[in-house]
């Protein structure tokens, strides 16, 4: 059985790498580092979309999330807070026995239509590269992909 905190102790440090999704295309960097002695880990995101038809100047998302583990379930949780106003609130539904995949669902978005909910998907492909898939289902239907990054640890 993997150990949770472990698992997310591998995002540590500096991502980067190509963004693709409903926006376009862009370049992601995000950033995790450990806060308040070690308890929690702090992720920061900030993705530079180009230009398309819908956003000529194109624009930055900018996101940051907190990550946690609940003891008593022994299930880590990911809090996230997007510029536009969304916070998702996150448990972690599934870890591969060797930590290389984790899957976030969010039952409910803050600020988004009510029964909106969101999930994300981080896999390893090794010890540098790091693979996220984040969709979003709205009231009553299913989840669909929204952004795709393929990020490599920044000096790995």
């Amino acid at each position: 059985m993997v150990d949770p905190w472990a698992a997310a102790q591998r995002l540590l440090g500096r991502w980067e790498g190509p963004a693709t999704g409903r926006p376009g295309s862009g370049q992601q960097v995000r950033e995790y580092k450990e806060i308040l002695g070690g308890r929690f880990i702090l992720g920061t995101d900030v993705t530079r979309w180009e230009p398309t038809r819908e956003e000529p100047d194109g624009f930055v998302h900018e996101d940051l999330s907190v990550l946690g583990l609940d003891k008593s379930a022994r299930q880590l949780v990911m809090r996230s807070f997007h510029a536009e106003g969304f916070v998702h609130e996150y448990r972690c539904v599934e870890t591969t026995p060797d930590g290389s995949r984790m899957v976030f669902e969010a039952t409910q978005v803050e600020n988004g239509p009510p029964g909106m909910r969101a999930r994300e998907t981080l896999v390893f492909d090794g010890p540098d590269d790091l693979e996220s898939t984040f969709e979003l289902a709205m009231p009553g239907g299913g989840f669909e992909p929204y952004t795709h990054e393929r990020l490599r640890r920044a000096g790995g």
